[in-house]
């Protein structure tokens, strides 16, 4: 920039510009991985030039480095220190002067300023291209505009090994100048701290926020911790969460007095702060430390910010209050993708408390302890294409969100950290997703609706964190990349699905199936990514516990230990949304987007629920999901209580198992959605309505092929019964009318002539006739199969019937294919989600037409009861391979067609003919058996084999019981 007022034109001022620049030096794809601070290699850049100019091109875009740098030109300076020394010093300045309101300072290269115990005049801004240090030993204070640090610089505010004592405090604030001068910084990137190079912050360590000994009550003066707290000092600020979802309740208090784990307060407490269940916590935060960065003044477009671009940061106890500007109340204003709003006041984005703003994935994680957030009217701790460790940490009363991870290839982790009360928007969590109708607002901007903890994508662990006091859900996953770039090529910006590959193979484990669904072996898409942890995290006072959006959208599968887990979540006094209009609104509003969640799936797949405990003040749903688009849930080992609907099951495969569930619905089955549900070993508190609930169908929303051919692979089992819904009796009449016809398929279109087709018939044959009546006909039945004919009610079940719990001439045997008598032709390998972490496949050896001859046969032996039986594999196999398959002395079966691409599915031994649906009856005498596998085709791997007579197929790849026969 040649002087303070005027800006460069000669910088690129777009990414798309910087990756045209260096296409002769990388592909674009390279180009890009450089951009995200990782190579393929170790982990590590491997040019650091091109990267270098592609962070700075990213950052331009949001108004970064190079305009921060241009804001003070040495030129400009009215005071340089011209050695090292005391800021209050004479001789530490060029001609003696130390610098006075107004002032321009800048500390050149090779040169530390050491800032005592005397305050600083009123700033212009300060440039540190050497070092600027803070006494840790006595009271200092910087009143500035803009800092600005340039690479290679230091900036000391405390380190580990001498953190700022105890006794006194280090203080910078940002003072108030008036508006921000946009003819000097267009970009609004002025007013606060933007460091490019070493920065080290380290107060006094501190007890950062605890649980309690004991529940709080109205009236107490006294709070019992579980042990002593590390540094906390009469008149330091304490906050006591509320418990109410609908009013907050928190309790800001001062200490009066510390006497070990006794901490007496300032005033006694107006509420009572006693969670529902003894297992549950309260908690006390505490607000202060001897470190602290904040504004002069609370007017929200004059505060200061912190935005870090250097990869040598380590910050802890320090407090960051009244900070940021970006303004989470309305869209921001300089998006690249969409139509920002233009009738509002400039409301830029990455203008944060504390940003850690696109500084690499690559290097090593910026760290971040016992710091506090304290007020912000957008987010509070911000991980923006960066690598940060946060811990220990607190935000309270930030509006949008408290801890980001902003745009979905982030990595690092939040961990035992606490974000308290975001008041938020109210608006629905994609309100202001891009969209291609261009109304204003529609910019791509999330994290404003009241959120603990927002983030983008997967890769950053999530650990022992509690969130509380949020408008909306205390976690929220949006799984889809934030492109902060201009699109190339034919990418697009998903609206349900992410396809634009944005994060680093190199550093996910396990990439090679999720390689094939990518355009580069370098990147991958972030939603297609599992969660890399959600831990013991806990949500109260919220209007939702957990929002999963976009989890591995469209790329289900079945192998459970490959699945993101929610691991020990804990959420109660989960109440109703407030909307932006005020109104109170349970889950049903707008497509599942209100409150009353425990847990919210959105557009998922692939997502296992672990030893969860949900806890309702009665309305709305424990587990919820948007319809049809949630598939292959598993929730095991939890307890579910006092919701209206404890789980609402979800389309495809949901399997529940070993849980305890008391509400007034445990289960709720929609029949639009299609379940396969397994649900056993679950315990059912004392029926309210009902346990199961099988939902009536809205036969305006059903098409002729799920009522007919729904698609599933297995159906339903409760407790290990087969069950059914009541349209599925034999003397039940699926499309009694020609209205109700005309409601599953539009008369005379395409449609309407492959259902003639395929039944052989005019669809106008459907009217009238019972299910029995349409399987002796057409063999169809209503939802693919017909209920069978001693079928029964169940005390569990409403709306459906079971099949008998204790079948006649039942047997059923689990067989381990790689422990059998494995042919030569067969190799054994290893897979952990495996039954038994084994499998046999063939490599290598040519197809074969005919039966296979000794060297490819696998041999295992069975004993079994009298009955007719149904043999299933659970096999991998891609492009329809196959097997063949022989019963003691019968005849070889091709068993062909098996297709399972994502991972391990079961396949029936099908029945003879292409019109015949369902799996082959083999009649069996009660003794030992001989069942043979012989090879036919190549890559198809068998894993387990089930032969039985309970009329039970299995459900879910994953489900083989450890006590596989060997």
């Amino acid at each position: 920039m040649a002087g303070k007022r005027s800006r460069s034109n000669s910088r690129l001022k777009t990414l798309g510009e910087v990756l045209s620049t260096v296409a002769d030096r990388r592909p674009r794809r390279r180009t890009l991985l450089a951009l995200l601070g990782a190579g393929v290699a170790g982990g590590v850049v491997s040019n650091p030039g091109v990267a270098a100019d592609l962070l700075q091109a990213a950052r331009s875009i949001q108004g970064g480095d190079k305009s921060a740098l241009d804001l003070v030109p040495p030129n400009d300076a009215t005071h340089t220190a011209v050695q090292d020394g005391r800021w209050g010093a004479p001789s530490t300045w060029k001609n003696g002067a130390v610098p006075d309101d107004g002032a321009r300072v800048l500390i050149p290269e090779d040169h530390t300023v050491r800032l005592a115990s005397e305050p600083s005049a009123r700033l212009e801004w300060v440039r540190v291209q050497g070092a600027l240090s803070f006494d840790p030993t006595t009271d200092t204070q910087l009143l500035v505009d803009t800092i600005v640090t340039d690479p290679g610089s230091t900036l000391t505010i405390g380190t580990p090994g001498n953190p700022v004592r105890s006794d006194v405090n280090a203080h910078v604030r940002f003072i108030d100048r008036g508006p921000i001068d946009t003819g000097w910084d267009p970009d609004r990137v002025s007013r606060g701290l933007v460091a490019m190079g070493e920065l080290s912050i380290y107060g006094a360590e501190t007890t950062a926020w605890t649980a309690l000994d004991r529940f709080p009550e109205a009236g107490d003066e006294t709070l019992l911790l579980p042990e002593s707290p590390e540094n906390w000092q009469p008149g330091d600020d304490l906050v006591v969460p509320g418990l109410s979802p609908l009013e907050n309740q928190d309790e800001a208090v001062r200490i009066d007095t510390v006497n070990g784990t006794a901490v007496t307060l300032d005033r006694p407490l107006e509420y009572d702060h006693v969670p529902p269940r003894e297992a549950f916590d309260a908690y006390v935060l505490s607000l202060s430390r001897n470190v602290r960065f904040d504004s002069e003044t609370t007017a929200t477009r004059r505060r200061g910010h912190v935005m870090i671009h250097s990869t040598e940061t380590d910050i802890r106890y320090a407090t960051f209050a009244g900070l940021g500007r970006t303004d989470k109340s309305y869209p921001f204003t300089n998006g690249l993708h969409g139509t920002p709003p233009t009738d509002v006041e400039p409301n830029p984005k990455a203008r944060y408390a504390l940003h850690f703003h696109i500084t690499g994935i690559g290097a090593a994680p910026h760290l971040v302890e016992g710091v506090v957030v304290n007020g912000s009217p957008g987010w509070g701790i911000v991980n923006h294409h960066s690598h940060v460790n946060a811990r220990e940490s607190i935000t309270y009363d930030v509006f949008g969100a408290g801890f980001v991870a902003e745009a979905g290839d982030e990595r690092g982790t939040f961990e035992r950290n606490f974000a308290l009360r975001s008041t938020g928007s109210g608006e629905r969590l994609d309100s202001r997703e891009f969209r291609e109708d261009g109304e204003p607002g529609h910019v791509d901007d999330f994290g404003h609706g009241g959120h603990g903890f927002w983030l983008q994508g997967s890769q950053v662990a999530l650990r022992d964190n509690v969130a509380a006091g949020h408008r909306h859900h205390g976690f929220a996953f949006w799984n889809r990349s934030l492109l902060d770039r201009p699109l190339e090529g034919d990418e697009e910006i998903g609206d349900r699905a992410d396809e634009v590959p944005t994060f680093p193979v190199a550093f996910v484990d396990g990439m090679e199936r999720l390689i094939e669904r990518t355009a580069t072996n370098e990147l991958v898409p972030a939603s297609h990514l599992p969660l890399l942890a959600f831990e013991d995290n806990t949500a109260f006072a919220c209007g939702g516990g957990l929002a999963l959006t976009r989890h591995q959208f469209r790329w289900e599968h079945e192998r459970f230990a490959d699945y993101g887990t929610v691991d020990g979540f804990v959420a109660y006094g989960i109440g109703p949304l407030e909307d932006d209009d005020g109104d109170l609104i349970g889950p049903e509003w707008d497509d599942d987007h209100g409150g009353n969640q425990g847990i919210l799936f959105r557009y998922s797949r692939n997502v296992r629920v672990r030893d969860a405990h949900l806890v309702s003040r009665g309305p709305g749903s424990g587990i919820n999901r948007n319809e049809p688009y949630t598939r292959n849930i598993v929730v095991e080992g939890s307890t579910i209580e006092d919701w209206e609907v404890g789980i609402r099951a979800s389309e495809d495969l949901m399997v529940l198992r070993e849980n305890t569930l008391d509400n007034q619905i445990d289960v709720n089955v929609d029949k639009e959605t299609l379940p396969r549900l397994l649900a056993v070993d679950n315990q059912y508190r004392p029926r309210r309505t009902a346990n199961v609930r099988f939902e009536a169908v809205k036969r305006e929303h059903l098409r002729i092929d799920e009522l007919f051919w729904p698609g599933w692979d297995d159906g339903m089992l409760v407790d290990g019964r087969p069950a059914y819904f009541g349209e599925q009796a034999p003397d039940s009449v699926p499309v009694p009318t020609t209205h109700a016809l005309r409601q599953l398929v539009e008369p005379g279109s395409e449609t309407w002539n492959e259902v003639g087709e395929r039944l052989g018939a005019e669809p106008r044959a459907l009217i009238g006739k019972t299910n029995a009546e349409l399987q002796e006909a057409f063999g169809i039945a209503a939802y693919g199969d017909l209920m069978a004919g001693d079928a029964e009610l169940s005390p569990i079940v409403s709306g459906g019937r079971v099949a008998p719990a204790n079948p006649t001439s039942a047997s059923t045997v689990w067989l381990d294919a790689a422990q059998g008598e494995i042919g030569e032709i067969f190799q054994r390998g290893e897979d952990a989600s495996a039954g038994n972490g084994s499998y046999i496949a063939v490599r290598g050896a040519r197809s074969r037409g005919e039966p296979p001859t000794r060297s490819g046969i696998s041999t295992y032996t069975v004993d079994v009861e009298p009955g007719a039986y149904e043999i299933y594999g659970r096999v991998w196999a891609k492009d329809g391979n196959s097997f063949w398959l022989r019963v003691d002395h019968g005849e070889w079966i091709a068993w062909d067609h098996l297709r399972a691409y994502r991972g391990w599915r079961w396949h029936a031994v099908p029945a003879p003919g292409d019109d015949v649906d369902g799996p082959r009856q083999f009649d069996l005498d009660g003794g030992t058996h001989t069942l043979k596998i012989g090879y036919r085709e190549n890559r198809v791997r068998l894993d387990s084999l089930l032969v039985t007579a309970e009329g039970v197929p299995p459900i879910g790849r994953g489900l083989v019981p450890e006590t596989t026969t060997r």
